[in-house]
């Protein structure tokens, strides 16, 4: 959501890189924890709040503040919490590679209200929501409760 690299991630946390390469890990053991606070922290910083899991969402990021993003603004973020592509998106929702792009794209002209539903609907049954900007948070994505990463 930051655009931000590896290294510039890892530096904004006063961490190696490969400290956050290790905690990005999935199959990693114990997760060094004051590495996580730092992170944690960097992300803080850059305007960025985690969303702890509940009994019907799971976890999630969006933004601390408003700032006049629209729903479809998250698109992008959806898609890469589930780890697809936009090929593959396009294949699982019928959506068009190119409008998928256009969509995500932070200049487009205008927006396919049509295809951004059907992404939307998509993305959501395959587990992520988009978190609409509210009066004292900003968008962000969450996971829907039982999907995500297992433990």
């Amino acid at each position: 959501m930051l655009g931000l690299k590896q290294s510039d991630l890892a530096s904004k946390a006063m961490i190696t890189r490969s400290v956050l390469l290790g905690l990005e890990q999935p199959g990693r053991k114990h997760p060094d924890k004051l590495a996580l606070s730092k992170l944690r922290d960097a992300f803080r910083a850059e305007g960025l709040v985690f969303v702890d899991a509940g009994e019907i969402m799971g976890e999630g990021v969006r933004w601390a503040k408003p700032n006049g993003r629209v729903w479809v603004d998250s698109l992008r973020y959806a898609r890469v919490m589930l780890g697809y592509t936009l090929d593959e998106l396009s294949e699982k929702s019928g959506v068009g590679r190119y409008v998928i792009a256009r969509l995500e794209s932070t200049e487009r002209k205008r927006i396919n209200e049509q295809s951004a539903r059907r992404l939307r609907e998509v993305l959501f049954d395959q587990g992520v929501v988009i978190l609409e900007e509210e009066a004292e948070v900003g968008a962000g994505v969450r996971l829907r409760a039982g999907f995500g990463r297992s433990t």
